[in-house]
């Protein structure tokens, strides 16, 4: 079989370069800015610069700024059943609410709770969530920290980045989250990207100024004052780095990387961070829960059979992990409706590809990779998505994915429907044999059905949501989302 070979700068590659790509993903997750997570990484680091700090205590504090959202999927299904709609509004905004003020939680409740809800609707909710935010935003909190400290150390990080992340959300006065820890009882590292992070945010919205003004009048109560005065000095800074593209920023992120070396992404360190990014995106539904596993699981199966080889095999992990990435861009809202999806609905799922696409090309020696995941909704007949591709013009390793894509999404349980037995799923594929599915892909994919050992066992469903069953009508088409 004719594979292309595994790019060759991938031997190069920087850790820092593949975690600013990624970070652009869970910008999109968070609702914030594209180039949110660099911008924070820039600031947090000049701050650093007047703290004396250790080349390891940098460094730690480099990884932790890039990474510092990477438990933020694992509220999200929560977050839009408290909210009824708004959940991409929750960390963009909820970072600007007092939740020790009745009034400013209301306040917060009228614009983001239960958008397009009858008034009487909204007015439970708003009722229901201004009375419980400070003791909500501390579950939701922790969720978050927790999971994105485990994601951190599960990536080979050590205990310093981690605690970091997990310490975020915490301020100076002790009225943070989760544990209200205040003073130097939080740790520096993260002192330091609360301060940086709310920098970004009120930059980006009201311009340099505006953002130290808030720095100031917050500085003794929700940060370090030490650190609020030595960003005084900053306001040129954050206006130029306001006006910065993507690829300015991974650059400059990339020059300020602390060490004399830069570490490198080795085949071992890619297979980690591939995981770890495929658990944020699995984690952002109850009904995707170590599908991106599931599905990168199958998809090998399917290729050995064909004939990759070591390099085609391991090269197509990366694709299978990574495959969803865009979809951190699509709403919970969507993701987790009950019933069909209207026309503008589906335009969203649609785009989910484009995002992969796009997130994945930031990374150098990628490019095969970001094509053959992007092109996992691709049909044969030219009627998948994002691009419509035909036929040739559907790279293998993506009718690979395609194939244990589909077949994982059917006999998953789905906010619409229960799981399908083995049986229908493939009865409903059969269907499109040829003409939206590779004959040779289905026919792999029955025979390492045939050995599997069960051990991708689905996880118990840690929320308590009710599917609605529905026909098999249009199942092919509806399990994309």
């Amino acid at each position: 079989m004719n594979q292309r070979p595994p790019d060759s700068t991938l031997e190069s590659v920087r850790v820092s370069e593949v975690l600013a790509a990624l970070s652009f993903a869970l910008d999109l997750t968070e609702g914030q800015t594209l180039g949110h997570s660099l911008r924070t990484c820039l600031i947090g680091m000049r701050i650093s610069e007047r703290l004396g700090l250790s080349v390891n205590e940098r460094r730690d504090l480099y990884y932790a700024l890039l990474l510092k959202d990477a438990g933020c999927s694992s509220h999200a299904a929560q977050v839009f059943a408290l909210l009824g709609g708004g959940e991409r509004v929750e960390r963009a905004s909820t970072s600007r609410v007092d939740w020790v003020s009745y009034l400013k939680a209301a306040r917060f409740g009228l614009a983001h709770i239960a958008p397009g809800a009858s008034w009487l609707e909204r007015a439970r909710r708003i009722a229901s969530f201004a009375r419980f935010g400070p003791r909500v935003a501390n579950e939701l909190v922790e969720t978050r920290s927790s999971r994105g400290a485990e994601i951190v150390s599960r990536l080979g990080f050590g205990p310093g980045v981690a605690n970091a992340v997990r310490a975020v959300d915490e301020h100076w006065d002790g009225s943070g989250q989760p544990k209200g820890l205040a003073g130097d009882q939080i740790p520096t590292l993260a002192r330091i990207m609360c301060l940086a992070q709310t920098l970004e945010v009120y930059t980006m919205l009201d311009g340099a100024a505006a953002a130290l003004g808030v720095a100031i009048q917050r500085g003794g109560k929700w940060y370090d004052p030490q650190l609020v005065a030595f960003a005084v000095e900053y306001e040129h800074e954050l206006n130029r780095l306001r006006a910065l593209d993507g690829s300015a920023l991974k650059s400059e992120v990339q020059d300020v990387e602390p060490g004399d070396t830069a570490l490198l992404a080795g085949p071992g360190a890619l297979d980690r961070i591939a995981l770890g990014f495929a658990e944020v995106v699995d984690a952002k539904s109850p009904f995707t829960a170590e599908h991106s596993y599931r599905m990168s699981d199958l998809a090998l199966r399917i290729a050995q059979r064909i004939g990759y080889d070591a390099g085609g095999l391991a090269s197509l992990r990366r694709a299978a992990l990574l495959h969803d990435i865009g979809k951190l861009s699509v709403p919970n809202s969507i993701l987790d409706k009950p019933g069909p999806l209207t026309a503008e609905e589906w335009e969203v799922v649609r785009l989910h590809p484009y995002y992969t696409q796009r997130i994945l090309l930031h990374i150098r020696g990628f490019k095969q990779i970001a094509h053959v995941a992007a092109a996992h909704h691709e049909r044969l007949d030219g009627r998948g998505y994002y691009r419509g591709l035909k036929a040739a013009q559907v790279p293998l390793g993506s009718q690979i994915l395609s194939t244990a894509d589909m077949y994982d999404a059917l006999t998953a349980e789905r906010p619409y429907r229960p799981a399908l037995p083995e049986e229908t799923a493939l009865r409903i594929m059969e269907r499109d044999r040829d003409t939206g599915v590779s004959g040779a892909c289905l026919d792999a994919l029955a025979s390492a059905l045939e050995s599997w050992d069960g051990a991708l066992k689905r996880r118990e469903n840690a929320f308590a949501v009710e599917p609605t069953a529905t026909a098999e009508s249009g199942e092919a088409q509806q399990q994309a989302a």
